[in-house]
């Protein structure tokens, strides 16, 4: 059942590089004529096609090719829009920049955005109407009933274009939601075939009588899919319920020796990264030290105690963004327009730029490029507490930024701690290269955007 969102992802991608270029061919005709097309092709496509990769990109860290925005609404064509002034700049500067291509389009490169633009627009305004009205839909019906149930179909409600639709829960007992389609399982199963259900999701640890369980069998030499409803949730949310989590599903999906090969390579990452980090705040150290010193006085840097890897505590490094005494009355979380932030240090936070000394951290092993937020110890323990699996986040090394981070920007309380917390679940059980590709597409996303922490 999760192929055909692949599918639908794939197919908005597959267009979008068909469209772009078309739109090269279209400018080079409106330019040089059908009778010179040939030649100028030959020069242009190479140096467009790695443009029109790094657009590619850029659309997908801004969410282009997330089902849950495919919604003709402000929100859409303003992030396309944006999506398209940041290509452009990229665009000049590559041309500009890279002159061994021989050719510095001006007209072209306007015709191309315009052209491309319009394209785009009208093929993904069309395939937004499309995918909420009218795309097939995957009909699903819950064997049982939890929240995350409740949760689910509440999505699919509110996000039509992922291309779900909730038929009935067949849960025996009464739901207090009087939205929900309740049946029993008998009727459920007398009545499977009428309601024309293309997937049945089972709730974790259910179980049936030997008549319902034989019905279920014949089932599978239908249409029907089955899915374990988790599965489902870690799907359609991207993140993992506390509430379902056991030592038994720890034990059978947290598999650390496979990852072993994967974690190598990343080292070797984070080790090229920091060295990258620590050149540009050579670069900028002087200016950013004095507006520090001018704006807030002493001291540039601030250190704090964080847990990492394995529950080993050690010193995080950053350019101080709070006033001095922003924990005279003990540790506090951060918070969104947290009164303790300077005017400048937000800047800081916005950018990322506070966090560039920690490149000591990635270049002593302490910490990694991605990973989950580094907590302090007086927090781990309060967390602990309330969730016992909680330190379990620490079998991966603290990161600068990380699933949690890019799903769930603030969290202010324990308890909207414990929220992040099934984001950073997820990624330790799903971490790969193509998760931590996504994770720093999005992160310069949030940094183009000034959304930084």
């Amino acid at each position: 059942m999760f192929v055909l969102t692949r599918i639908k992802q794939l197919a908005l991608l597959f267009i979008d590089i068909i469209l772009l270029f078309f739109s090269l061919y279209l400018t080079l005709i409106i330019r040089y004529s059908q009778t010179y097309i040939e030649q100028n092709w030959r020069i242009h496509f190479y140096p467009f096609a790695i443009i029109y990769f790094i657009w590619v990109l850029v659309f997908y860290s801004q969410n282009l090719y997330n089902l849950k925005f495919t919604k003709n609404n402000i929100w859409f064509f303003r992030t396309l829009l944006e999506s398209f002034i940041i290509n452009v700049l990229i665009t000049v500067f590559f041309f500009y920049f890279t002159p061994f291509f021989g050719i510095a389009p001006k007209t072209n490169l306007f015709l191309n955005v315009v052209i491309a633009g319009s394209l785009l627009a009208l093929w993904r305004f069309f395939y937004n109407l499309l995918a909420t009205q009218y795309i097939f839909k995957n009909k699903i019906a819950f064997l049982g009933y939890s929240k995350e149930v409740c949760e689910l179909i509440a999505a699919f409600k509110n996000e039509p274009q992922l291309g779900y639709e909730c038929i009935a829960v067949a849960q025996d007992e009464e739901i207090r939601d009087s939205e929900v389609k309740r049946i029993t399982t008998k009727e459920f199963m007398q009545n499977v075939n009428r309601l024309n259900v293309n997937t049945i999701a089972i709730h974790y640890g259910k179980s049936f009588d030997k008549e319902t369980n034989d019905e279920l069998y014949k089932l599978i030499f239908s249409d029907v899919t089955f899915v374990n409803s988790l599965k489902l949730y870690e799907e359609v949310t991207a993140k993992l319920p506390l509430e379902t989590l056991s030592e038994g599903w720890f034990l059978e999906n947290l598999q650390e020796s496979e990852k072993k090969v994967y974690d190598r390579i990343k080292i070797a990452m984070d080790y090229t990264l920091a060295l990258m980090m620590g050149l540009f705040l050579l670069i900028i150290f002087i200016p950013v030290s004095l507006l520090i010193l001018i704006t807030s006085g002493r001291p540039i840097f601030y250190s704090q105690i964080r847990i990492g890897k394995n529950g080993k505590e050690f010193k995080i490094h950053k350019l101080r963004t709070m006033i001095n005494d922003a924990e005279d009355n003990g540790a506090q979380f951060a918070k969104k327009g947290d009164a303790r932030v300077t005017k400048f240090g937000k800047f800081l936070r916005q950018t990322r730029i506070d966090e560039l000394p920690q490149f000591i951290n990635l270049l002593k092993g302490e910490m990694s490029f991605i990973g989950p937020r580094p907590e302090r110890p007086e927090f781990v323990k309060e967390l602990t507490a309330k969730a016992p699996f909680y330190p379990l986040r620490h079998l991966s090394k603290p990161g600068l930024t990380g699933w949690a981070q890019i799903n769930y920007e603030y969290a202010a309380s324990i308890e909207e701690n414990l929220k992040k917390l099934q984001y950073d679940i997820y990624y330790i059980k799903n971490r790969s290269f193509l998760l931590d590709v996504t994770i720093i597409l999005k992160t310069f996303n949030t940094i183009l955007r000034f959304k930084g922490m």
